[in-house]
């Protein structure tokens, strides 16, 4: 039975798991909590793929307090397969003599979903697991883990700062300085947690960006994707030359040889027809290594492809107070009726609003994103 301590508890679990963002990844988000007689003796969180997963690093924030029969909260089944970089965190579990486990949902990988609870109570440790619909917000948390896990593909996250009057470009696609300083530096922020950045061929020409991570923690070294069918884009473009980032290149056109792009540039030449968008998404989900989550910087020529296709997860528009009032300008793509806004965060003046699509195969739950943790 669980009741409103424990999902105090577990609130607090996933608070945690946040901290691992950009860090953790391809690895899902989770934090851990533990109690005894009512006191907190023990939390942790998934620091860095390849380290150590949350309940160990609980455990041994713990030490000094003995965690034998005490509660375990954790927003994620434990592990109990083998064949990965660190030990199961089950026999951990039982090893210490942990009493109680609360889980908040449990792990969709085949290797573990529900023996990782049966391996628990096998040992004689009671497990509580939250109902279907309170277990959602925890599915939600781990959702671009599930997108890879699952359905093997990247998390897609599709993002563009407008005017107030709805505007993205001035006319003929002349480039606006719409995001203030302080909304800017939350653009660079979410670049330096995802692992591919995305972009069409308009805004590569038009804006000629170089989509790195400027003026914060780098925790994931990105790739630079541009979508071109009809292969226009030029050898000098500043993602070639900024950085040592690879550059991937979707067309359905065969790029002349002459054309000589960056070492680090790859080509995929893909079929022209309505499945264009799905073979990019398959493409960067069969790299290595993983690509969990791709931002798109999108102008309304993708942003339309995308929502058309149902392969954007969630939605990220920057909305400035300044009104454009230009007829002529270009606007920016409507957003459809099944994308529900979860938070709106104001950075100096600016709105950063979230929508998470409801027709995703990874939605969950009407929750903010762990992005969003930390925000001011």
């Amino acid at each position: 039975m669980i009741d409103a301590y424990d999902r105090r508890l577990l609130a607090q679990a996933r608070q945690l798991a946040a901290r691992g963002l950009g860090r953790a990844e391809p690895n899902p988000l989770v934090g851990c909590v533990i109690t005894k007689d009512n006191s907190i003796i023990g939390e942790g969180f998934h620091e860095q793929f390849g380290g150590a997963h949350a309940e160990p690093n609980a455990l041994k924030s713990a030490a000094r307090n003995l965690p034998s029969r005490a509660t375990m909260y954790v927003t994620l089944e434990p592990c109990c397969h083998h064949g990965k970089l660190t030990p199961p965190c089950v026999p951990r579990l039982i090893d210490a003599g942990i009493g109680r486990v609360v889980i908040g949902t449990l792990d969709p990988n085949p290797e573990v979903n529900g023996r990782g609870v049966q391996q628990l109570r096998d040992a004689g440790i009671r497990v509580d697991l939250l109902d279907e619909t309170e277990s959602k917000s925890f599915q939600q948390l781990i959702a671009p883990y599930i997108a890879r896990e699952i359905h093997d593909r990247p998390y897609v996250t599709m993002k563009w700062a407008e005017t107030a009057d709805g505007f993205v470009a001035g006319a003929n696609r002349e480039p606006l300085v719409i995001s203030n300083a302080s909304s800017r530096r939350f653009l660079h922020q979410l670049r330096a947690r995802c692992d591919a950045i995305l972009i069409g061929i308009g805004t590569a020409l038009s804006d000629d960006p170089r989509l790195d991570a400027r003026g914060v923690d780098v925790l994931r070294e990105s790739v630079s994707v541009v979508l071109d069918r009809a292969a226009r884009l030029r050898p000098d473009a500043k993602l070639f030359h900024d950085g040592n980032r690879d550059v991937l290149i979707f067309t359905t056109q065969p790029v002349d040889a002459s054309r000589r792009f960056s070492d680090r540039a790859t080509i995929h030449q893909l079929n022209n027809d309505s499945d264009f968008l799905e073979g990019v998404l398959r493409e960067l989900g069969r790299r290595s290594p993983v690509l969990s989550h791709v931002l798109i910087e999108a102008g309304p020529t993708i942003a339309k492809a995308f929502f058309d296709s149902n392969l954007c997860d969630r939605l990220l528009i920057n909305r400035s107070p300044t009104v454009l009032g230009n007829p002529n300008a270009l606007r920016a793509a409507s957003v459809p009726d099944h994308f529900k806004p979860t938070i709106s965060v104001d950075f100096d003046g600016d709105a950063y609003v979230e929508y998470l699509n409801t027709k995703s195969n990874v939605f969950f739950d009407i929750v903010p994103s762990p992005d969003f943790s930390e925000a001011p």
